[in-house]
């Protein structure tokens, strides 16, 4: 650790103490020690050559790691119009003792403020988001109702990739203003911002600045009506590397609307978005320019009956193949590792198998690998795996679907029972890799039910269940059969006052045939690759079965509302009939993780 920082850091504190009587100083902050211990078992471990069968010596068999972090948020504000914050880690690794190998650093800067009473403004690292179609860090999750044992990992992991809510985590500035009327409209909202698409070395000298920058009118008539326009463009800007060696412009518009009736016992609405893409791609190696437009609409219905807390809804969208929304459609989790990384990646859990095989990301890494996230933007489409999520890949906004979508609601979570289930029927606008189109059927939903509340008991006691089952299919010549189901089921007991046993399980299983779809640098698709039976032998094979399972248990001791101790035992199971001429792909983890998170 740099001492000449340590001094920088007890001066800048030391400053804001000093000062605390001319201005207000305030600190918040988080810290949280992290250990996971982990023993990998299973077939991955041997490799069959030429019918003699001998241990993987490349592979792991045990590990443990982990960190302490502290994260100090210190707060300067002069007056009611200004503010600077910054968030300052702290960490130490596993392993390192009286300092060695801690590093220091800020994970966050930002001023805001507000001008003339009127206009709120923030720079530096801030959080963005406009709607599904045009701004939106879309979840991963496959639906609300996962167990307390697997929302705490994944807690962890949302915030150290700031994935807070739909937003993006940007590097810029965002002002808005709210300007209200006393006849006719309530208000009429004016948002406008400017960021970084993602993170760039500042010696590369190749790609050229790339920002995302738009904005939002919001006219609202009363609760009973608003409509809004929204606007965002992705574009590489043009001088800041000495030879632009391609040039990208997407330019994104639509337009929102909500109108209905509202009122103490029921609700109803109708709501939609509206709008158009414009991509353009030059690429100087070729001298060639793409350019296409894209379109979209998707409106619907909803009503709500509030004595019983029961809501319906029913929409129809067409997402045109062509549509192409960056800050939209951008996935959340690298299925296949990170690309940005300088070596191949792979989870940093056992990242490889059989004798040096790259082990894929599974259901364990993605509710707890930090750093399998994605925290940039990207022009093109990313790979996916389609037994995860193959109807909306890339969230609502995913091109190429058309069709209806419709569910049901009832209860709330503070109630008895809360409950939900969603049905979507849709379809591919055009054929991709042929001439018939995919036809995709997704049920998802799920149930949390308070015993304690049913019963009167003054203790927590809550089961919750939860599901997703996708299906495509395809006639024709290249035909497509794929059908996937997770289950998910928990429960949390509290034994004596704060002190809780919690236990969950997982089960994701697939079986079918489906191609993958491999795009160019111009996010144009290309011939299909074969299969994907055929190809990703590294991973499942979903034509001979896959399966999943994720099981874990322990207690959690919550000392206040937001500090918190767990202790867990998991038992993670990638099962699949692949076999190959190094055997089959099958393998277990064992883990035992240990977390104290305190937030203040």
């Amino acid at each position: 650790m740099s001492k000449k920082f340590l001094l920088g850091l007890v001066i800048f504190i030391a400053v804001c103490l000093h000062n605390a009587n001319a201005q207000t100083v305030y600190f918040n902050g988080l810290g949280r020690a992290l250990v996971t211990t982990d023993q990998l078992k299973g077939n991955a471990l041997t490799i069959n050559e030429g019918g003699v069968t001998r241990p993987d010596t490349l592979s792991g068999r045990r590990g443990t790691g982990g960190y302490t972090i502290f994260d100090l948020g210190v707060n300067a504000q002069p007056n009611e119009n200004l503010r600077a914050s910054a968030i300052l880690r702290i960490r130490n690794d596993f392993g390192g003792f009286y300092g060695n190998g801690s590093s220091v650093f800020f994970r966050q800067l930002r001023l805001d403020g507000v001008i003339a009473k009127i206009v709120k403004y923030e720079i530096g690292d801030i959080d963005l988001g406009l709607t599904p179609y045009t701004l939106y860090n879309f979840d991963e999750s496959y639906h609300d109702y996962e167990a307390d044992v697997f929302a705490i990992r994944r807690s962890i992991v949302n915030y150290e990739n700031f994935n807070f809510g739909n937003k993006w985590r940007l590097q810029g500035a965002h002002a808005n203003a709210n300007f209200r009327f006393t006849k006719g409209i309530e208000k009429i909202g004016v948002r406008v911002f400017a960021a970084r698409a993602g993170r760039k070395d500042i010696l590369d000298l190749v790609n050229p600045d790339r920002v995302n920058w738009g904005g939002r009118v919001d006219l609202v008539q009363s609760k009973f009506f608003h409509i809004g326009g929204n606007f965002i463009q992705m574009v590489d800007l043009a001088g800041t590397v000495p030879v632009n060696q391609f040039e990208f412009d997407n330019k994104v518009g639509t337009v929102d609307f909500k109108l209905g009736y509202d009122n103490d016992q029921i609700g109803a609405f109708a709501y939609g978005e509206a709008g158009f893409s414009k991509y353009s791609f030059f690429r100087a190696q070729n001298d060639t320019t793409v350019s296409k437009n894209g379109n979209f609409y998707d409106v619907g219905v909803s009503a709500e009956y509030k004595p019983l807390k029961v809501k319906l809804f029913v929409s129809y969208r067409n997402v045109s193949d062509n549509f192409s929304s960056p800050g939209a459609q951008t996935r959340r989790i690298f299925d296949y590792g990170n690309p940005v990384a300088p070596t191949p990646f792979a989870p940093e859990l056992f990242p490889t198998i059989k004798g040096g095989v790259i082990r894929q990301v599974g259901l364990l890494d993605r509710i707890s690998d930090e750093d399998v996230r994605n925290l940039n933007i990207m022009p093109v489409l990313m790979a996916y795996r389609p037994e995860y999520n193959n109807i909306t890949p890339y969230g609502t906004a995913t091109p190429n679907r058309k069709g209806i979508s419709f569910g049901a609601s009832v209860g709330e979570m503070e109630k008895v029972v809360k409950g939900d289930v969603k049905v979507d029927l849709l379809s591919e606008v055009v054929g991709e890799g042929s001439t018939d189109t995919r036809k995709f059927t997704g049920v998802r939903g799920g149930l949390f039910f308070n015993v304690n509340k049913l019963v009167n008991w003054e203790r927590a006691l809550g089961l919750n269940f939860g599901f997703r089952y996708e299906h495509t299919k395809r006639d024709g010549g290249n035909q497509i059969d794929l059908k996937s189901t997770l289950i998910d089921a928990g429960i949390n007991v509290e034994v004596v006052k704060s002190f809780d046993l919690i236990a969950g399980y997982k089960m994701l299983t697939a079986k079918g045939n489906e191609f993958l779809l491999a795009r160019n640098e111009f996010n144009e698709v290309v011939n299909p690759v074969q299969g994907y039976s055929d190809v990703d032998q590294a991973n499942t094979i979903l034509s001979q079965g896959f399966n999943q399972g994720l099981l874990a248990a322990g207690i959690r001791y919550r000392f206040t509302k937001n500090t918190y101790f767990t202790g867990q035992a998991v038992f993670y199971n990638n099962k699949s009939k692949l076999q190959t001429s190094l055997g089959d792909f099958d393998y277990k983890i064992n883990q035992i993780f240990l977390n104290y998170t305190m937030v203040f």
